[in-house]
Order: C-alpha cells, then structure tokens, then sequence
C-alpha cells in the first residue's frame, strides 16, 4: 500500500512526515453463528407469511354424535354419552344441549371447545311417557366475534336400541315421508347479544332488562341480515364472513337432509375453511 507523503513548510527547511494509511480491519466473524442467524431469520420470515397467508375467518363448526348402550327405559334415567368434536377452525364457546319431552340431568354446557379438540359428556335423560314420542336434541354455540349457530336432531323415545348412535338424523328413524314437517330450516341461526348502554354488560337478545344494572334495554332491531356479526349498524352490507357462514349453513343442511355423504361433507368443508 502507498504511503501518503505530507510536507510542511518550516522556512527554508522542509520536513517530510510519513503517514501510513490503515485499511480497514478484518472482521472478526463466525461462520456457524452467522449460518445459525440467516436461518433463524428465515424461519421467522417463513412463519410471517404463513400467518399472513391464513385465513383471518376463524368460524367453529360442531359435528356430535350420541351413543345409548342399553334400551331407553321410560321413568328412569338413561345414561347417554354424547362426544362433541370442533372440526372448524375457529373456537366455540358456551355450547349448550337442549332437551325437547325428555328430562336431562348432568354437564349440559361446555364453557368452550378449540378447533380440533373433542369433549365428551356423559348425561342421563328421562321420560316419563309410555309411548313412543319425538324428541329433539338442539346444540346451541357461539363463536368468539358473537356468531349464534345451531344444529337439530331428532329421535323417538322410549325406545329398544341396544348399543346404538341415537339422534342421527334432523328426521327421526321412520319419517321420511313426513320429512317436511321437520325440517330445520336453519342450521346456524342469528339470535343476537345486545350491549346495555348504562353498563356496557352483553346479555342475551331475548333480555329486556339488564341482569346486572337493571336498566332497561332498547327494543331489539331485527338484525338477521347481517348474520350475527355484532356490528354497530345493524344495515351492514353483506361480507366476506356472512357469505362464508351461509355456506357453512347449506352444507350443513345437506348432510342433515342425506344429500351429502361424511366423506362430501369434510372434503367441502374444508375446501370452505382453509
């Protein structure tokens, strides 16, 4: 490297100074933990657009079956075994069983299921009729933004089955010829919560008075237009969430009608989800 060459003038003398440049260090670096860097940074890029790329419409979708091991004896409690499965991909909370001509006694509520998670339940149900009834078992849920849904099934008790899946069908076993008189027209519903505007409590849109304050609620606008999105204008124009939970809805009724195999119907349903 060339020297750079000062003078300074110090009369009739000159003085020559050397100076020596320096060139720019080594860097001191470690070829695993620099390799260990991009590779971690990759990941996280990698993990970025993955959760980009997803689909920001998280719904809950039940699928249930119930299982009596022993015939359905009339005035006594019948154990039943009910497994619950979310196979959406978003979460479900406050899943309720309803009973209609039977009496239940055990967990009829499950406070909130994961997507891909299962919960089973072990109930006791009664009736106290002799003959033969229809009876309808109805599972209430809710997704995390407010969304109300719920599936029908129905079947006869008393009954002789003997280690048999019972409420199958939203038409009871035999029925067929009277299927529209029970059929659901609905698998998910839009029964809403409203905000108290003294407290800011969310109750039930069936409430006219508040639970918690007292005050009394404002009449309810009917918003079955937009799906339960709980928005603030109940005129708000249709998206991409209402149209994904319409869908949702006639898949559903499809299976329960028999116009969609379990096989059609998960194939479908994911296509619509992922």
């Amino acid at each position: 490297m060339a020297d750079k060459v000062s003078f300074t003038n110090f009369g009739k003398r000159k003085k020559v100074r050397k100076v020596k440049r320096r060139g720019p260090k080594k860097p001191n670096i470690n070829a695993e933990e620099l390799l260990d860097e991009v590779l971690a940074a990759k990941k996280m890029a990698d993990q970025t657009i993955e959760e980009s790329s997803s689909n920001l419409i998280a719904l809950p979708f039940l699928e249930f079956s119930a299982l009596q091991e022993t015939p359905f004896a009339p005035g006594e409690w019948n154990p039943v075994k009910i497994t619950l499965s979310n196979t959406g991909n978003g979460a479900a909370s406050t899943i309720t069983l309803s009973f209609d001509n039977l009496r239940a006694r055990g967990q009829t509520i499950v406070e909130s299921l994961n997507p891909g998670e299962d919960k089973v339940v072990v109930i006791e149900l009664r009736s106290d009729d002799v003959d033969k009834t229809v009876s309808r078992l109805e599972v209430y849920y809710h997704s995390i933004e407010g969304d109300t849904f719920t599936a029908v099934r129905r079947d006869w008790f008393p009954n002789d089955y003997e280690v048999a899946n019972i409420f199958e069908s939203e038409i009871p076993p035999g029925e067929d010829k009277n299927s529209p008189l029970y059929q659901h027209r609905e698998v998910m519903h839009g029964d809403f919560h409203i905000i108290c505007g003294n407290c800011g409590v969310r109750v039930p849109s069936t409430f006219r008075i508040c639970g918690k304050c007292g005050s009394r609620l404002q009449k309810r606008i009917d918003r079955r237009g937009d799906w339960g999105s709980n928005l603030d204008d109940p005129a708000a124009v249709q998206d991409e969430r209402e149209i994904l939970i319409k869908k949702l809805q006639k898949l559903g009724e499809l299976k329960d009608k028999g116009m969609l195999s379990d096989d059609e119907f998960t194939v479908a349903k994911a296509q619509l989800l992922n």
